[in-house]
This record gives C-alpha cells, sequence and structure tokens, in this order.
C-alpha cells in the first residue's frame, strides 16, 4: 500500500519505504513474539539470554547497549531473571561500579531450546527471501542503522 502524501517524489520513496519496512518488521515481530510467549519470556529477556548464551557473562551496560534497552529497563528485565533463577550478577572484580550478569546453571539448559525453536520460527519467516536477498536485506539494514548511530553521535557532540 502505498502513501496518499503528496509531498515530494523522494519524500513519497522514503515514506513508501518506511511503511513496507515497519509492516515486514511488524508482521515477522508478531509470529517471533508469539514463540517467546509459549516459552513464557518478553522478547526482551529472550534477548538478555541468548546474549549471555552465546557471547557469555558481560557488563549490564554492554548488554543495555547490545540489546538498545535503556538502564532503568534493562535492571526490571534482569531483576525478574534473576528472581526467576536464570540470571546471576556479580560484581565486576576489574571496575567496582560495574555489575557481570551471567546465566545459571537453569538459564543455560533452559535457553539451548528456546533459541533453537526461535531460530527456526526465524527461519520460517524469512523463507520467502532466497540467499542473496537475506544478504542484500541485512547490508541495507545495517547501513541504514550505521548511518543513524553515526548522525545522532554527531548531534550529542555538539
Amino acid at each position: 500500500m502505498s502513501t496518499h502524501y503528496k509531498g515530494t517524489p523522494i519524500e513519497q520513496e522514503v515514506l513508501n519505504c518506511w511503511i513496507k519496512f515497519n509492516r515486514a518488521y511488524v508482521s515477522v515481530g508478531h509470529v517471533l513474539k508469539s514463540n517467546m510467549d509459549t516459552h513464557g519470556f518478553t522478547g526482551t529477556q529472550f534477548g538478555v539470554m541468548e546474549i549471555l548464551e552465546h557471547l557469555g557473562p558481560m557488563p549490564l551496560k554492554v548488554i543495555g547497549e547490545k540489546i538498545l534497552l535503556s538502564p532503568s529497563n534493562l535492571v526490571l528485565v534482569i531483576d525478574n531473571l534473576e528472581r526467576d533463577g536464570y540470571v546471576v550478577r556479580k560484581k565486576n572484580p576489574k571496575d567496582r561500579r560495574s555489575i557481570i550478569v551471567s546465566l545459571t546453571e537453569l538459564g543455560h539448559r533452559i535457553i539451548k531450546p528456546v533459541f533453537k525453536s526461535h531460530l527456526s520460527e526465524m527461519v520460517q519467516a524469512f523463507d520467502c527471501l532466497n540467499k542473496d536477498e537475506i544478504q542484500s536485506l541485512g547490508d541495507v539494514c545495517k547501513k541504514l542503522g550505521l548511518h543513524q548511530n553515526t548522525k545522532q553521535e554527531g548531534i550529542n557532540k555538539k
């Protein structure tokens, strides 16, 4: 569906692209959210556990940067994961101001099958694309995201 906005050609193209991008994101997101709901995790809880499973223990700040979550929201997510026995927090021996989060044995046992199921759902969601299209989509998304980060860094320096 195209926009009915009567702007410049580039405005119309960008708006149409945004609508398509956003609808695809929401559509795939619904499928993946349903899978997370089945396993009893929010997307953010899953993201934290997946990062810790594949990258190992790390400081709260790094986790937040990787999943694009504010520190206050991240603390709540970690609190809930810790309450359920999936993660533990320890003071960083190299920096007393920093907290290291790691998966517990239970966390490792739980995330492995959940990740496999999630990955299977992602593969199915992308099965309408061939390998080259998946690579191109990834490249374009990365370019768009990095461009925004660069622009934001420039604004923050002013």
